[in-house]
């Protein structure tokens, strides 16, 4: 089924919605118009500490019920442009999926959040209003969006969770030079890793996610560390036997806007979904979940190799050069370039590797670590043989 729905994604990929970023006039369209639809029932279960309302969105009478929510982290919207898909996906007719979403209506009731801190995504940061970073309130629930969360899961009792996220795009599979593209984690409801049956469904689906993507994305997927976190979410509702499932979406080279893994969680899910409706998960082992690499630091941008840091001196060194995200005067996603280590930067990996052993550094300011940078040239004779601007292009592209 995987395939399939990844094959005619273009047919329900919502293209109004772009960019990771996109306006709230056009979140409360889509939310109006997925109120007008027959196949779902939207509602508003709370509201956010600067009131901005936080809806449910429902599909199918089904006796399996579902959960998911997305955006528990303002500035992480992969997901919520993929649920946005979904939603058109299962709005739609006569495209040859009819029979899955008939599947689906009748043997499951999916609930959503697919927007749960409203108020950070006004503001594009991780935290609440308050300032509190809502995966570390699921024990406390200081914030009202945690309560609201916590409440609205329990209230269903549902058998399978999804916690949808983003995460650092310069995450590595292992200690590989390989990008975490997409990490999954079921997580553990207690600090022994208990596999209890809740956490069983959870590996098995997952086990299910990473045969599915894995021929597209060879050692391009990690699995988090399962250390136990009491106030974090995902560990705290595996606790309550909910199945939680961990869909983190990371990064995938110079794709900063993740087109890519925001086509591959709308068909991911779609695809769990249509697993959990026909019971096709029970069947699953989880040998290959297991056996995935966790989610280490190890990638950089662009790493220079033995680069010189000062003009005249014979000091080098190898420079590890990342983008930094800011929100501009627009309110637009910018990005800036940063030092962000000087030294033996052996252990990591570069997105881009360079051999600068022969380059020559023209400035007179020598270069600082955690400096910022909008351009920085090196030369190898008379010719520039590195300019940072080329790959301020490549990302604007």
């Amino acid at each position: 089924m995987y395939q399939n729905l990844f094959n005619q994604y273009e047919h329900f990929k919502e293209s109004r919605i772009y960019k990771r970023r996109f306006s709230e006039s056009l979140w409360y369209e889509l939310i109006q118009e997925w109120s007008q639809k027959d196949v779902f029932e939207v509602s508003e279960i709370g509201k956010t500490f600067e009131e901005r309302p936080i809806h449910q969105v429902r599909y199918g009478q089904g006796p399996i019920r579902i959960c998911a929510w997305s955006q528990m982290h303002g500035d992480e919207a992969t997901a919520t442009k993929a649920l946005a898909d979904i939603f058109l996906f299962l709005s739609q007719k006569a495209d040859g999926f009819d029979e899955l979403r008939q599947i689906l209506h009748q043997n499951i009731s999916f609930y959503v959040i697919p927007r749960l801190n409203g108020d950070g995504a006004a503001r594009w940061t991780r935290e609440t209003a308050l300032g509190i970073d809502m995966n570390r309130d699921a024990q406390s629930l200081f914030s009202p969006e945690a309560k609201i969360l916590s409440d609205w899961a329990d209230a269903i009792q549902p058998t399978f969770a999804f916690n949808l996220h983003d995460q650092n795009r310069l995450y590595s599979v292992g200690s590989t030079s390989h990008q975490t593209h997409i990490a999954l984690l079921a997580t553990a409801g207690d600090e022994h890793g208990t596999w209890t049956p809740s956490r069983i469904r959870a590996g098995k689906l997952a086990n299910r996610m990473y045969k599915n993507i894995e021929g597209g994305l060879t050692n391009k997927i990690a699995k988090w560390s399962d250390e136990y976190n009491s106030r974090a979410f995902g560990d705290n509702f595996q606790s309550r036997g909910y199945g939680l499932l961990l869909l983190e979406s990371g990064g995938a080279a110079w794709d900063l806007e993740k087109h890519t893994l925001r086509k591959i969680n709308a068909c991911l899910l779609l695809d769990a979904l249509y697993s959990i409706a026909t019971d096709s998960w029970k069947t699953e082992s989880m040998e290959l979940y297991q056996g995935l690499l966790t989610n280490e630091r190890c990638i950089v941008d662009i790493k220079l190799k033995n680069a010189p840091l000062a003009s005249g001196k014979n000091q080098r060194a190898d420079i590890a050069i990342n983008l930094k995200e800011y929100i501009d005067e627009e309110g637009e996603i910018a990005y800036a370039w940063i030092i962000e280590d000087l030294g033996d930067m052996s252990i990591y990996h570069g997105l881009q590797e360079i051999d600068a052993s022969t380059f020559e550094y023209a400035s007179q300011e020598a270069i600082k670590k955690e400096g910022v940078y909008t351009q920085l040239l090196f030369h190898q004779g008379e010719k520039i043989a590195f300019q940072l601007s080329d790959y301020t292009h490549k990302i604007q592209k």
